[in-house]
Parts: structure tokens; sequence; C-alpha cells
């Protein structure tokens, strides 16, 4: 089995493993039925990549805060019903 030829060797990037520490030999091909076949589901390696995948967490895409709330109370004083529809905005 052989990389891609712009990923670095095995050997500068370290030992590569699964998420229960078992060596990985090569992380770039699946396990086939036939060299056109289905992916197996007993490519243990590719089934905890793809389960691993969907949990990782990109900071770039959080797209929800945590924790804030109003405290306090709001007040309308003037009338800005010609701004919302909203009864209790209205005076």
């Amino acid at each position: 089995m052989t990389h891609p030829a712009d990923a670095p060797a095995i050997a500068s990037r370290g030992v590569l493993t699964t998420s229960n520490g078992n060596p990985v030999e090569d992380n770039q091909t699946s396990l086939t039925a036939g060299e056109n076949g289905p992916v197996l589901l007993q490519d243990f390696n590719l089934i905890d990549s793809l389960a691993h995948f969907g949990r990782q967490r990109i900071p770039e895409r959080v797209v929800h805060a945590k924790g804030a709330g109003a405290h306090g109370y709001f007040e309308v004083t003037k009338d800005i019903s010609h701004l919302t529809c909203a009864k209790f905005l209205s005076k």
C-alpha cells in the first residue's frame, strides 16, 4: 500500500493509532470486497475514523453562545408602535 505523493511518511508523523491505541499501518485506504467492491464494515479503522469525525469540535463553527441571560427589567419610555406591532411595547 502506498501513500499519496504529497503525504508525509509515517516515520515523520509517528505511529498512527486507533482510538483504543492499536497501531494502524495506513489510514489512507479502506478494506473493500474486491478492487471496485463496497467498503466492508469489518474495516475497524474506517468505522472508528468516521465515528470520531462527526464529533470533532471546530471552534470557527460554534454557533450558539452558552450561559448568557438578561437581568433587570425593560421599560418602554416612548411610544414605539411605528416600529413594532407588539402591544406590550406600545404605550
